[in-house]
């Protein structure tokens, strides 16, 4: 069955040397409706993307008044995007999902979990005031799961409305006073807004409700920079392991501490370590800014190399 599906929405070769792709399939007939929703789901579980998308869009083509063919091709749409090497195909993968999104909600009964779906798509693909409306929405269906203000006070956040955030976060901390993540982001507000003793106690918070969590160390090291204490900053991320260190936002913090101490060259060491990690011309360009700061014209150069093989066209 899951071959002849591929045959009548895909389009393949057949054994008379002609191609079946017009192939029709009745979207009123649910059976087969859902073996070709099926197919996509097999064809995603494998990490065929190429193939879920071809089934995905074929059904929508069939189908276009079905919002959950919309959805299904949205989800293949991410899962492509997230395969994807080449950041134009990232990109035009995220936009193209956030507008499948956006198309299943017009069609489908209202749902909490697909407008939640549709306000991370559309964040994604860099809508954030879209992204907005669908987590309002999501919340109005669903007032008592703190994800929703949670993720609508972060899309806030992008969007400048920095008061309509902090609201939305208080509620999502009241709904769920065991998360971090909501008092991680308030943390931030209060940083931004020049209280960074408050940032530092909602960081530290934060961190007191999830300690394994690393990346939670570094609202807490922005607050303690703003601080000026330096010293403790490189305390609270070097105690950390190797290899849990190796993100841009711990690495930042610990290369722009040891800046702030005095210590150039070994903020240029740091951040090149990460610089060979990430791949990118702009990690690698930063690398070229340090090690000219740290005096390095050497490393300086050698730096300006690597950024130009990965495209970076500054000077």
């Amino acid at each position: 069955m899951y071959a002849l599906v591929m045959a009548m929405l895909v389009g393949m070769s057949s054994g008379c040397g002609h191609s079946n792709s017009a192939a029709p399939i009745d979207p009123n007939d649910s059976a087969a409706m859902r073996t070709a929703m099926d197919a996509v789901e097999t064809s995603l579980r494998s990490a065929r993307f190429d193939e879920a998308l071809r089934i995905a869009v074929r059904l929508t083509e069939v189908a276009p008044k079905n919002g959950d063919v919309f959805e299904l091709l949205g989800r293949a749409e991410i899962a492509a995007g997230l395969a994807a090497t080449n950041p134009a195909r990232q990109k035009a993968m995220r936009v193209a999902a956030a507008t499948a999104y956006s198309r299943a909600v017009e069609l489908s009964p209202p749902s909490a979990g697909l407008l939640n779906a549709a306000g991370v798509a559309a964040q994604s693909s860099g809508d954030p005031t879209a992204a907005v409306g669908f987590f309002a929405s999501a919340a109005k269906l669903d007032p008592s799961n703190p994800q929703h203000p949670l993720f609508a006070g972060l899309a806030l956040l992008q969007t400048g409305h920095i008061e309509e955030a902090r609201i939305s976060l208080e509620i999502a901390r009241t709904l769920d006073p065991k998360s971090p993540w909501p008092v991680s982001a308030l943390s931030g507000i209060a940083l931004t807004s020049g209280d960074a003793q408050t940032a530092l106690a909602l960081a530290r918070e934060a961190r007191v409700l999830d300690p394994r969590n690393d990346e939670l160390r570094v609202p807490e090291a922005k607050a303690l920079r703003k601080l000026g204490r330096h010293q403790e900053v490189l305390t609270l991320l070097l105690a950390l392991p190797q290899q849990a260190r190796m993100t841009e936002a711990i690495t930042w913090e610990i290369s722009s501490a040891h800046e702030s101490l005095g210590d150039r060259p070994a903020a240029a060491q740091v951040w090149a370590k990460w610089a060979e990690i990430s791949g990118t011309p702009e990690a690698a360009a930063d690398a070229v800014r340090r090690w000219t700061e740290a005096g390095d014209p050497i490393q300086a150069a050698t730096w300006r190399q690597v950024a130009r093989q990965r495209g970076w066209r500054g000077e």
